[in-house]
């Protein structure tokens, strides 16, 4: 095992950016001390340019290894489709409906979510704080937090601190249990940053990150979360940052991905030798 240089991969495509990724693990050991940094700038309305190819191609192998596909991983982080179904409603209303409804389905569905999901840390955050010299449990709704704070800052001309727009999924209470391998959380934070032209720049942390199994829709599912933020703030998501500590190929032997690579490989070929 050694520690070596920090890769950084920057594309305007999510599949690109993942799909190079992929290979970068394909190419060594889950042992080496790489830290891995993915920075994806490009977007349309919102949602981020993808390479249909390569998406259909990942969700193909994942189903062949009975694994969750790209959507599946992207909606535990944010529940897109239903917000976008429902005509986008704000903030205190999504919330109410994951909690009441969606969420008792997804974790009777799935033991995999008996500790919750990403987006249930978001919205219903347990944490302690002192009253009157007593320990107090408060459920905290962290996105709404951020919406509500950067209302009444603007309303006042001004701007909240940049280190006040974060949100936290590790929860050590919960999450501090000594096993020798846990699926949740993987994720660790994820903080909002804002510009003077009004772009919104989402960052997450992932102390460790399967790139096969999860990566295709962590990065799915931050940048649903970073466009429904933009819109509740009326700003526009300007980029996603994922910066991953040690990244692991994930619970697949190579071997079993020969036809993945050949289609990324292609697809990373043809667009590399694309004019500009």
């Amino acid at each position: 095992m050694s520690a070596n240089t920090p890769e950084v991969i920057d594309e305007r495509n999510l599949s690109h950016a993942w799909a190079r990724a992929f290979l970068t693990m394909m190419d060594r050991s889950d042992r080496e001390l790489a830290p891995l940094t993915i920075s994806i700038t490009g977007f349309d309305a919102g949602l981020p340019i993808e390479e249909v190819r390569i998406r259909q191609a990942l969700d193909a192998s994942l189903a062949e290894q009975d694994k969750y596909s790209s959507a599946v991983s992207g909606l535990t982080i944010f529940p897109y489709k239903y917000w976008d179904r429902e005509g986008r409603p704000e903030c205190r209303k999504l919330s109410e409906w994951y909690l009441r409804q969606y969420l008792p389905r997804l974790k009777a569905r799935d033991r995999l979510n008996k500790k919750g999901t990403y987006f249930e840390r978001m919205i219903a955050y347990h944490g302690v704080k002192q009253h009157d010299e007593q320990d107090e449990v408060v459920v905290k709704n962290q996105l709404q937090h951020i919406i509500d704070i950067w209302n009444r800052d603007r309303g006042n001309g001004t701007r909240p601190r940049q280190s006040a727009l974060q949100v936290a999924c590790f929860d050590p209470a919960k999450d501090h249990t000594g096993s020798t391998r846990s699926g949740f959380p993987c994720l660790q934070q994820v903080s909002f940053a804002y510009g003077h032209r009004g772009e919104i720049v989402v960052s997450a942390y992932y102390p460790t990150q399967y790139i096969y199994d999860r990566a295709y829709g962590n990065y799915l599912g931050l940048c649903h979360l970073g466009h429904f933020m933009a819109c509740e703030m009326g700003l526009q998501i300007a980029r996603l940052n994922c910066f991953i500590a040690h990244p692991e190929l994930g619970g697949v032997n190579k071997g079993a991905l020969t036809e993945l690579v050949a289609v990324v490989r292609d697809c990373l070929s043809i667009n590399r030798t694309e004019p500009k």
